[in-house]
């Protein structure tokens, strides 16, 4: 016949062998049935940078980074009498615990890029008191009642967290966490009245801008009871079941965050134990919460945080309060190395600082004119710890190495797949690749074509000269330059800084037969004036330009048709002199 009792001792002294059975072993057996109160407040408070509220997350400092946090909760109405009795005469008395107000410490150390360590200590003030209705409220063979209200101390916890594994880009990680809770925390609410301990596992990944983080676990806790709950009229504490999920959307580059979260529980006894009874799924014994919550970093690197949550209960479960707000203030601070003969370099540049102004794009907190990777943070891992890259980006361009197909060469910032750490050739600067580029040496714009990909619109080069598929258009009689023919223009300004080898390029006038041959020469030569002052202004160099007119001198075609004379009415680019650039 089985011991329900026998059962889940056996059962929680195993669990609590794994997880802390050093000090499992220095402490107090799990409480017997006759503990009178347990730990109310079902929030337990993460004290790492980068938790959230309600969850834990698998992630942790690249440096070896001591954090301390303070916290200052309230929660209406926690315990409701309707938790622990059906007795109608109780029903009609106010709240067990109307208000209750507690002070979360947590501090801890991250180390080696992988593992924190942490301690927690909640102390509360509890408002409210026994409903003292005779026989039964908290000894089921009745006497004096217990008292709820004042303050009471909480059990405090030791937390070991370890990240198991985790993506290259670090935007996806898994990892375990084993919490160990010793009895020291008062009657009143405050504490479980024995040992105890949680094992929780961890996980997070991100989703285009938003974090997706959640934990599942188990806390293995002294049984325990309000009344008698295996009658049907009162609460039984046992082990429980919890979980909880967050979405994070992170702003100016992590500076601000907010986030949404539930979390939840539920016991994890059958009818059969005592003196919990029945826990599992029961409507007790299974408070749900969701809050919202916002947190932002400041100060020099970031070092230090605040944060406000506020939410509140969806189920009826104990201490999941009516309402439940909570304000938290934070930092943590990295641990580096000193050297007793050699200065500072970090004091040395926070001196700096002050005198050239806190500009610090990735809040790695060294300011910009000093960071050689001003758009990626430093790691602070050997060699260089303090020159602004980290180690993991040994070209310094942002890109870290394991994903960046050049680690030793800089990406170029073209605007070319700029992702791949790789600089591209584009010897136009056209922002087509030159193994893409049909016109490497003109730049054009992006064409399905292959044929046509990066080539102008309206120019070609043909040996030592620059056709145009247009002539440029002038007004009648006149150098005055039609807005129509800008577009080619630009083009061949383009072409021009593309190709700096070209140092001399002639800009010619023809015109056709019509009028005076003297009239045309003058009229050709400045139109082509014309031209080479367009260039001038949009920044070509005067010496790489001359200009000629030679009216009617140099027809292509016929002067006997208008086809023809269309002809011969244009302007030529011819290249006089071209050196090769590297």
């Amino acid at each position: 016949m089985r011991t329900p009792r026998k059962s889940a001792r056996s059962s929680r002294s195993l669990a609590l062998a794994t997880v802390a059975a050093a000090a499992a072993t220095a402490l107090p057996a799990v409480a017997s049935a006759q503990s009178r109160t347990f730990h109310l407040d079902r929030l337990e408070l993460w004290g790492a940078p980068d938790d959230g509220v309600t969850v834990a997350r698998p992630v942790v400092q690249p440096r070896a980074t001591f954090f301390g946090q303070l916290g200052l909760g309230f929660s209406y109405a926690p315990l409701r009498t309707s938790n622990i009795t059906t007795d109608t005469k109780a029903l009609t008395k106010a709240n067990v615990v109307t208000a209750q107000f507690t002070l979360y410490g947590n501090a801890g150390f991250q180390l080696f890029d992988r593992f924190s360590v942490g301690v927690g200590f909640p102390v509360s003030y509890n408002a409210g008191s026994n409903p003292d209705y005779g026989r039964g409220q908290f000894n089921p063979t009745g006497g004096t009642p217990v008292s709820i209200g004042g303050a009471a101390a909480g059990d405090l916890r030791l937390d070991a967290r370890m990240v198991v594994v985790r993506s290259k880009d670090r935007q996806s990680a898994f990892g375990v966490q084993g919490s160990f809770f010793a009895p020291t925390g008062s009657a009143n609410m405050g504490g479980d009245r024995g040992a105890g301990a949680m094992a929780l596992l961890l996980g997070e990944t991100k989703v285009g801008p938003i974090i997706l983080a959640g934990n599942a676990g188990v806390h293995f806790r002294p049984q325990n009871s309000i009344n008698d709950p295996t009658k049907g009229n009162g609460l039984g504490i046992s082990d429980e079941l919890r979980y909880s999920v967050a979405g994070f959307l992170p702003l100016a580059d992590g500076r601000y965050r907010l986030g949404l979260s539930l979390m939840g529980q539920t016991g994890l006894s059958g009818a059969g134990d005592e003196p919990a009874g029945k826990t599992f799924f029961t409507k007790n014994n299974t408070p749900l919460e969701w809050h919202a919550e916002g947190r932002m970093k400041f100060g020099p690197g970031d070092a230090y945080w605040l944060g406000a949550s506020a939410g509140t209960r969806l189920t009826s479960g104990y201490g999941s309060p009516d309402f439940r707000m909570l304000v938290l203030a934070g930092t943590y601070i990295p641990l580096e190395e000193s050297f007793a003969n050699a200065p500072d370099p970090r004091m040395k540049r926070k001196a700096q600082w002050k005198k050239e102004g806190e500009v610090d794009t990735d809040h790695d907190g060294i300011p910009d004119y000093l960071d050689a990777c001003p758009l990626i943070p430093e790691d602070g891992k050997p060699p260089s710890v303090d020159d602004g890259c980290p180690t993991n980006d040994r070209d310094g361009d942002g890109i870290p190495d394991v994903k960046d197909k050049c680690p030793d060469v800089p990406e170029d910032k073209d605007g070319i797949d700029d992702t791949d750490g790789c600089p591209e050739d584009d010897v136009d600067n056209d922002g087509i690749a030159d193994a893409e580029d049909a016109c490497p040496r003109e730049p054009g714009k992006k064409n399905p074509d292959p044929a046509k990909n990066g080539c102008p619109e309206f120019i070609t080069r043909e040996g030592d000269q620059l056709r145009i598929f247009q002539q440029i258009h002038f007004a009648n009689n006149s150098a005055v330059i039609l807005a129509d023919s800008f577009p080619i223009l630009e083009e061949l300004g383009a072409v021009l800084k593309a190709n700096p080898g070209i140092k001399r390029l002639a800009v010619e006038g023809h015109t056709d037969n019509k009028g005076s041959a003297d009239h045309n020469k003058t009229l050709s030569q400045a139109r082509a004036d014309s031209v080479m002052k367009w260039f001038t202004t949009h920044g070509i160099a005067a010496d790489r330009l001359e200009a000629h007119g030679y009216g009617l001198e140099r027809p292509i075609d016929t002067n006997a048709t208008d086809a023809g004379r269309a002809k011969n009415r244009r302007c030529e680019f011819k290249i006089l002199k071209e050196e090769t650039v590297d």
